[in-house]
């Protein structure tokens, strides 16, 4: 999908700034992303892992000259301060969710890739999915149309962007993702959950799904509905908008391939990667 003209997402994610004298040392040693090396005014992908090694958070991180911003999405900043609080133990941190209203812009606005410009009362920054543009902006609501839900969704869908608690969960590991390229930094020291991923990348990645698109000819079936190959369950379909769906599904299954979810006929689609 193309868009010409920016419209506002029908909700917002959650901003929640990290500040003090230890704050990016803190966040440094928790956080898949290098932040350490980052210069003010810019902006990385990241997740926050269990010390398991598996998904918690995806976010995007907003390097301030001495604070910290992390981006998640709409209903996850208060989990998010709660994660990173227990782990605040003899360190000059302050943890403060942004109060301010916050708009998402899905499509052109403006302003670079990759950076930030403002401050904690009003910014704007780039929180581009990998083939959709995106601005995070502070302040005044933005004199724009807003998006319908399904509508927001196909553009989610196609950019193959997945949601926590929706198309993956504590469970599901970042290999299986498409986002590790773009989020984990491999050259730095230790993070939270860093031994499970380290592993895979050094066995070549192997993991036992792959977050795939489903692509139909019509409306997509619901949400739910078990995807197979020849008969034999290979994933469940776990978001769905006009044309396309997206869901987890058993390695082996390869872009390209013809799939049944439920009893319609779909194609399987890799998510697109930066």
């Amino acid at each position: 999908m193309s868009l010409t003209e920016p419209h506002l997402a029908p909700s917002s994610p959650e901003l929640v700034w990290f500040g003090g004298s230890d704050a990016i040392r803190f966040l440094n040693d928790l956080v898949s992303q290098e932040i350490g090396d980052m210069e003010p005014g810019t902006v990385r992908r990241s997740l926050l892992l269990t010390p398991q090694g598996k998904l918690d958070h995806i976010m995007w991180v907003l390097r301030g000259a001495d604070d910290i911003g992390l981006v998640v999405d709409a209903g996850r900043g208060e989990d998010l301060v709660a994660k990173l609080g227990r782990y605040r133990i003899r360190v000059d941190v302050d943890i403060e969710p942004s109060p301010l209203e916050r708009w998402l812009v899905v499509g052109p606005f403006g302003g670079d890739p990759g950076r930030w410009t403002g401050d904690r009362s009003a910014l704007v920054a780039d929180v581009s999915w990998s083939n959709v543009e995106r601005a995070l902006v502070v302040g005044s609501r933005p004199d724009l149309p807003l998006f319908d839900v399904d509508h927001y969704e196909k553009f989610r869908i196609e950019a193959g962007e997945p949601l926590m608690g929706v198309d993956v969960t504590d469970a599901t590991i970042p290999q299986e993702t498409g986002l590790v390229g773009e989020t984990i930094s491999f050259d730095k020291g230790c993070f939270l959950g860093q031994e499970l991923v380290a592993r895979l990348d050094s066995r070549g990645g192997r993991v036992n799904h792959h977050l795939r698109i489903l692509r139909f000819d019509g409306s997509a079936p619901e949400v739910g509905e078990p995807v197979s190959k020849e008969d034999e369950h290979i994933g469940t379909m776990t978001s769905s908008a006009g044309d396309v769906g997206l869901g987890l599904l058993r390695r082996g299954i390869e872009p390209g391939e013809i799939v049944k979810v439920g009893r319609v006929q779909g194609v399987v689609e890799a998510v697109p990667e930066d």
